[in-house]
């Protein structure tokens, strides 16, 4: 029978080394999970355009990462942070506290280890401050941190290394193979028969609506953006540079913007009437969008103090009709003016 050690591991002898110890493995974790993340957007645009899809990769990424904590330091008491940092995650007896203290552990990273939450200030108090080092998720599971160096006597770590080592790759290969999955493999989400002819991907990203049957081509670095307004049937932007795109998608039987495509370019233009009175870029025109017809405007107005430049167009296909915009910065618009016309100019549809 095992037998406890009320008094392992001693109080750290030097908290701070422990803390950066600790940080710097969660940093190498978390450079792995943004990869995951970046990866799971760029996934979740070349699947079909179904509003279902993106919950589904939502929660992939979830279970992925809580399995790479569950697993690794279930098992091992590593993940590959810890290991590069040369720290375990051990129980009482000096072991790996197995799957259902790794589990309660990783739950809590949530609370006290969340970037997005109190930037894991949290978890660095509990390490600092604890007896033995433990942020809240070790309390509650009755887990340490320690030093590899110090368990040299835990028989868990003897001759283990080829149980380790397939623990390791068996929980982190798939987050590693999502990571880079988009960078080996591109997904049509259209069939054979709907998806136009591509002949290279190395500078442009196709986004598709999500019906399935619109689409909209830019640079690589326009990203999925659900926050721009879930009813949009494309929102994507590039938030380094401030430059972002909308398109509503309406069918012309039962439009609420009128029977012609006219009549929707009044409606589109009732909600920049203010800034359409001065016209600081120019009124709307009659224009053509790959071959349908369309109206376009430019205009500049003033929200929450900074000034933003919007370029409207409303196209009609076949069966319907179609709302765009693009905005950025007002100090930004000449800049970027031919490259958003450019964009708005790839709208195409598949099958409409």
């Amino acid at each position: 029978m095992k037998q406890g050690h009320d008094k392992f591991p001693a109080r750290p002898d030097r908290p701070i080394s422990m803390l950066l110890r600790r940080m710097g493995a969660a940093i190498i974790d978390y450079l792995l999970f943004a990869a995951l993340i970046r990866s799971a957007i760029n996934i979740n645009q070349l699947l079909i355009g179904q509003r279902t899809h993106s919950l589904f990769v939502q929660m992939g990424v979830i279970v992925l990462i809580l399995a790479y904590y569950v697993l690794l330091e279930g098992l091992t008491g590593c993940t590959l942070g810890k290991r590069v940092m040369r720290i375990r995650v051990v129980d009482r007896y000096g072991e790996a506290p197995g799957l259902s203290k790794a589990f309660i552990r990783s739950m809590l990273r949530v609370v006290d280890s969340n970037p997005l939450l109190l930037g894991g200030l949290p978890a660095a108090l509990g390490i600092v401050m604890t007896e033995r080092g433990q942020r809240l998720g070790d309390l509650a599971a009755r887990t340490y941190v320690v030093k590899a160096e110090e368990l040299s006597s835990c028989r868990l770590y003897r001759g283990s290394e080829g149980r380790e080592a397939a623990v390791l790759i068996f929980a982190a290969a798939p987050v590693v193979l999502a990571a880079i999955l988009p960078c080996l493999v591109r997904v049509n989400p259209l069939s054979e028969e709907e998806a136009p002819v591509q002949t290279s991907y190395s500078n442009e990203k196709t986004h598709i609506s999500y019906n399935g049957k619109f689409k909209i081509t830019t640079s690589p670095d326009w990203l999925f953006d659900p926050n721009l307004d879930n009813e949009a049937e494309i929102s994507i932007s590039n938030r380094f540079a401030n430059k972002f795109l909308a398109v509503f998608s309406e069918p012309k039987k039962g439009s609420k913007g009128g029977s012609t495509l006219e009549q929707y370019q009044k409606y589109a233009e009732q909600s920049f009437a203010a800034g359409l009175a001065k016209s600081p870029i120019y009124k709307p025109r009659a224009t053509r969008i790959n071959g349908y017809p369309a109206y376009q405007f430019a205009v500049e107005q003033e929200v929450n103090g900074m000034k933003v430049a919007y370029i409207v167009t409303t196209v009609e296909t076949k069966l319907y009709y179609h709302w765009i915009t693009v905005w950025t910065d007002a100090s930004k618009y000449k800049e970027y003016e031919q490259e958003l016309h450019s964009v708005i100019s790839t709208f195409n549809n598949f099958t409409t």
